[in-house]
């Protein structure tokens, strides 16, 4: 591992003088791949982490290990049984809005995690934010 920093993260110096290059104002998410935040996920539902069992636990771990490197690109091209996603409609849910998301938001994405089991939440460039546990297959119609 040593002291090498990931690829995003510009040397220091890279700039030279007070200009900024397009690539750093309009960068390629879909080309990275996902980063899992658990910021915000709904605890206060029956879909929060802590509803989950040991084994379902490792599987969510091993399910973000798994697509540590496939970019989203990647991602959108995979089965949405497998390693890719599908989307799920806001009024198909069966838990709450989250109160911090503005009404514009139409959908949510649903990567599965252990089976088909799904983790569902909201993609923000190229953050995934988990918001739900689907681990007993009421929170959307599957």
């Amino acid at each position: 591992m040593g002291d090498k920093k990931p690829s995003r993260f510009k040397k220091a110096g890279a700039n030279k003088g007070n200009r900024i290059s397009a690539s750093e104002l309009s960068p390629d998410y879909d080309s990275m791949p996902p980063l899992f935040s658990l910021q915000w996920i709904q605890d206060n539902t029956k879909y929060g982490f802590s509803e989950l069992t040991k084994e379902d636990k490792a599987s969510f771990s091993d399910a973000i290990y798994k697509r540590r490197n496939i970019s989203w690109k990647e991602l959108k091209q995979k089965s949405r049984h497998g390693l890719g996603f599908e989307k799920i409609n806001k009024n198909s849910l069966n838990a709450p809005f989250p109160s911090f998301m503005s009404d514009d938001v139409d959908h949510f994405l649903a990567f599965r995690y252990s089976g088909k089991k799904a983790m569902v939440g909201y993609r923000q460039k190229e953050v995934f934010f988990v918001f739900w546990f689907d681990h007993d297959f009421t929170l959307y119609k599957h």
